[in-house]
């Protein structure tokens, strides 16, 4: 299995967070170049997600897994690559830290293309750049939000 595992830590209760992060609709301004056609109600199993990136790149995605954190427990979303260009499965982790913190594991299995049938190691280095680029991004604009107010 090749992985990628982006991680970081949030200033934010873990519920507010996992709540923040798998609203999918919410990575338009996380991950440049990038529109998603989700519902805007909380994310429920079964749930198809489409992410088109550069007009070109569709990542159709499925949610197979969603268990918010309750009281202080783990909150973990999974989904599964439908294709028609990517194959795999994309999971966030939230796990609590403290009243005001947690961590952030965006994990990225498996990646591939469809037709090629493997996993390539330069496809799941760019993911995890994406990842990254995407949580750092996250926590640079709470960071703006608390220090301009509501």
């Amino acid at each position: 299995m090749v992985q990628s595992v982006a991680s970081r830590t949030i200033d934010l209760p873990v519920e507010i967070c996992f709540d923040r992060l798998t609203a999918l609709r919410n990575h338009e301004r996380l991950i440049p170049l990038t529109t998603v056609d989700a519902p805007s109600r909380r994310p429920r199993v079964g749930d198809v997600v489409v992410a088109t990136s550069a007009g070109l790149l569709q990542d159709t995605m499925e949610l197979v897994r969603y268990e918010p954190p309750v009281g202080g427990a783990v909150g973990r979303a999974m989904w599964i690559k439908r294709g028609p260009v990517l194959l795999g499965e994309a999971e966030i982790v939230v796990s609590r830290l403290s009243e005001t913190a947690c961590r952030v594991d965006w994990v990225e299995r498996d990646i591939r293309l469809r037709g090629l049938g493997i996993t390539t190691r330069p496809l799941t280095a760019l993911i995890a750049v994406m990842t990254r680029f995407a949580l750092a991004r996250f926590d640079r604009l709470l960071r703006a939000s608390a220090r301009t107010g509501p």
